[in-house]
């Protein structure tokens, strides 16, 4: 089974949404300086979910609404997990983050 722009849209969408449940949501974005970081998940400029957001959440919808290419694999949840407290651990947004995951494992 292969994962279809459509599955990944509803996952983009439910992440954003368990955010916003979670009040993990910002209403500022980082500066333009803090986008330009180069490393993996900018977290030297940014927090995680300030990284799904406003990095993550944008390239991935843009890829799906232009029917690009969609990444061979993800691995999220190691981050999401150590960035997370204890308390996430059955969070929704850090399901989401296993589920896209799990979607972009299947091959």
């Amino acid at each position: 089974m292969t994962r279809s722009h459509k599955e990944v849209e509803i996952l983009i969408i439910k992440l954003e949404q368990s955010l916003r449940e979670a009040m993990l949501w910002s209403s500022f974005a980082p500066s333009v300086e803090a986008l330009q970081s180069k490393l993996p998940f900018a977290l030297d400029t940014m927090s995680f979910e300030q990284w799904l957001q406003f990095v993550f959440i944008p390239k991935m919808s843009e890829i799906v609404n232009t029917q690009g290419i969609l990444p061979e694999n993800m691995h999220l949840l190691p981050m999401a997990e150590q960035c997370f407290s204890a308390a996430d651990n059955q969070s929704a947004h850090l399901q989401v983050i296993k589920q896209i995951d799990l979607i972009f494992a299947i091959s």
